[in-house]
């Protein structure tokens, strides 16, 4: 009996240990500001603790430029776990009756438990959420003026040895670049440790690939729009391949996200957010590209869909007024084959805010879309399934080639798409139109449901199919 009792108590322990998992939070940096509009605890197994909220604004953008809105804020935290279940306690600046988590596919609740106090349990790592509260719905003519974002990551691993000289490792704290760090041959591995916060960007300029991981964040908040220290975007890895980005915050672009037009690159667990300004593009990828479980909020073209064999998975896409969720248009060709997008949740398509009643969108404005002076095509097998489109989406598609286009776009598959409403507007479509020597062909949208509707007919979802399309199909099984 003895024994059995002392195998007993030293179970236990093991058990009480895996049941309560492993619940880490990140260092808040020397010097960052707290938000002061929400803050987080999180508690696993009965540990309770802080979890330190970033809050950044739009109040110097729209100095800078017109058509930012002054007013806005965005707030966040991120903290990583494994094991059982994690309850985010949220302190709000002001009461509520209701709130919610989007992306509703998580199937997430927001629950009020107290005056300005909401709990959301998180069960599951890679989750990039949204959580929104009655009193800051937003509606047609204005958006949410204060944003509260919530990024679960799974537990980190490998971290480099900061003492490697192929190695930039920040430590917790604020670092700031002076503009984009042009990386030598030597560096193959960037490191943003947890509490890390790095005013800057990166440039490629060997033909290696160079590794950007961590915990930390990246801004450029610090500087002006279209910085000239700065080659397109926060990342520019157009040279190279087989570049990987993952587990790291990026906040206020000074234009694009990510750009690497370069071969084999993957986009891991990134969060994009605070993009106040027009050109705040997601990711522009290269050849064999790889996108996955990540968050994007974009002012302009969320994902750069141009090249052959990209592949996109369990991403969360917040569209804010201006681009596209995904975009094929803009340069003077497109030859591509084999994309394939699945599982992407568009929690807001932010097109018609600030607008009122009257809404008149940009060509550049669709869920699908073709801007720009792309006259050249090459275009086949591409297959998007399962996209969940949360809220009213005023147009789905706008694939419009323009008369002097040459070439094909066919064997287009759109299937299991989920759009909770499509307002009706006097002049404004969906539309597929072709050219004289180029044609839309062979076009399907198998299970496409609206307001719970499943499309089996153009009309039924306002679509316009113009000249030069053949063979466009609504199915539903």
């Amino acid at each position: 009996m003895k024994a059995t009792k002392t195998i007993l108590v030293l179970l236990i322990p093991v058990l009480v240990r895996q049941a309560s998992g492993n619940l880490n939070t990140y260092p808040a940096p020397h010097g960052i500001q707290a938000s002061n509009k929400f803050q987080v605890y999180l508690s696993q197994g009965g540990n309770r603790k802080s979890s330190f909220t970033y809050i950044t604004t739009s109040d110097q953008r729209a100095k800078e430029v017109s058509h930012a809105k002054g007013g806005r804020s965005v707030s966040w935290t991120s903290f990583s776990f494994s094991g059982g279940a994690v309850t985010a306690e949220i302190h709000t600046p002001h009461d509520f009756h209701s709130c919610i988590v989007r992306p509703q596919h998580y199937g997430y609740k927001c629950q009020r438990t107290g005056s300005k106090t909401a709990h959301v349990t998180v069960s599951s790592a890679n989750r990039m959420m949204s959580v929104e509260f009655d009193y800051d719905y937003g509606s047609s003519n204005a958006d949410i003026k204060d944003k509260m974002l919530i990024f679960a990551d799974p537990p980190e691993s490998n971290v480099p040895n900061e003492h490697d000289s192929s190695v930039l490792f920040y430590k917790a704290g604020v670092h700031n670049l002076n503009g984009q760090i042009h990386l030598n041959n030597k560096i193959k591995t960037i490191y943003l440790a947890p509490g890390a916060w790095v005013e800057g960007g990166f440039l490629s300029t060997a033909n290696h690939g160079v590794t950007l991981r961590g915990r930390g964040i990246l801004s450029t908040r610090s500087y002006k729009w279209h910085d000239n220290r700065f080659s397109w975007g926060m990342l520019n890895f157009d040279k190279g391949n087989n570049h990987v980005v993952e587990g790291i915050v990026m906040v206020d672009p000074e234009q694009y996200f990510f750009r690497g037009l370069s071969d084999h690159n993957t986009i891991r667990n990134v969060k994009m957010i605070a993009p106040w300004t027009y050109n705040s593009d997601g990711v522009g990828m290269g050849h064999d590209a790889l996108v996955e479980d990540t968050f994007i909020w974009a002012n302009d073209d969320s994902f750069k869909v141009y090249t052959d064999n990209m592949v996109v998975r369990r991403c969360v896409v917040w569209q804010a007024q201006n681009g596209a969720v995904f975009q094929f248009g803009w340069w003077s060709g497109r030859d591509m084959q084999k994309v394939r997008i699945s599982d992407v949740d568009v929690i807001h398509t932010d097109w018609c805010t600030f607008k009122g009643n009257n809404c008149h969108i940009s060509g550049n404005d669709a869920v699908i879309d073709l801007a720009g002076d792309t006259k050249s095509f090459k275009v086949s097998d591409i297959v998007i399934s399962n996209i969940r489109i949360e809220g009213s989406c005023p147009r789905l598609v706008y694939f419009k080639m323009n008369p002097a286009s040459t070439g094909s776009v066919t064997n287009m598959h759109f299937n299991n798409w989920s759009v909770e409403s499509q307002p009706t507007h006097d002049s404004l479509h969906n539309e597929i139109q072709g050219a004289n020597k180029a044609t839309a062909s062979n076009w399907t949208f198998t299970n496409l449901k609206i307001g719970g509707h499943c499309i089996n007919s153009p009309s039924q979802a306002d679509f316009s199919l113009e000249s030069h399309t053949n063979n466009i199909k609504f199915t539903c099984h």
